[in-house]
């Protein structure tokens, strides 16, 4: 596959995370408690590797999460070293742990505040991956608070 279209991809599924994460903040309490625990303002950066798609996400009191045009400094980010890396993440095809422990990404930052987002993704992973990929990438598939197609519905949407 080539690096123009694994960049497409990283893209795509950054806003279907990004949609995903605003559609679970509203309808999953356990996303909510974690996100509510975060200071105003924070701000958290994915980077998919030299040339990739980036998505900038910040809390703001209110509204919950919302994406960022790009900014030079957030937080806390997560650098994937190559697009190649990102894309099997993004793609459910490596967990963000096993990456950590593989070394794909840098990551900027507090690692302790981090696990906090890390844990919002495994919620959204468990909602947009089939179960089958989210056992195999996430240590404990969490409960779902409503169905899968409800979130992918209202994400689509726009919400």
């Amino acid at each position: 596959m080539t690096k123009e279209l694994m960049n497409t991809v990283n893209g795509i599924v950054l806003q279907v995370l990004y949609r995903g994460f605003r559609v679970l903040y509203e309808r999953d309490s356990r996303v909510r408690a974690e996100v509510d625990g975060w200071e105003d303002g924070r701000m958290l950066k994915l980077v998919c590797g030299p040339g990739g798609p980036v998505l900038v996400l910040q809390k703001k009191e209110g509204e919950g999460i919302v994406k960022l045009q790009r900014v030079q400094h957030a937080d806390i980010t997560m650098r994937f070293k190559t697009v190649k890396g990102a894309f099997q993440v993004l793609t459910g095809q490596k967990g963000v742990a096993d990456a950590y422990a593989s070394h794909m990404f840098f990551l900027e930052g507090d690692i302790y505040k981090t696990m906090s987002f890390v844990r919002c993704v495994d919620y959204i992973e468990a909602y947009l991956f089939p179960k089958i990929m989210s056992e195999r990438i996430l240590k404990e598939v969490p409960d779902k608070q409503l169905s899968s197609l409800q979130v992918y519905a209202l994400a689509l949407l726009g919400k």
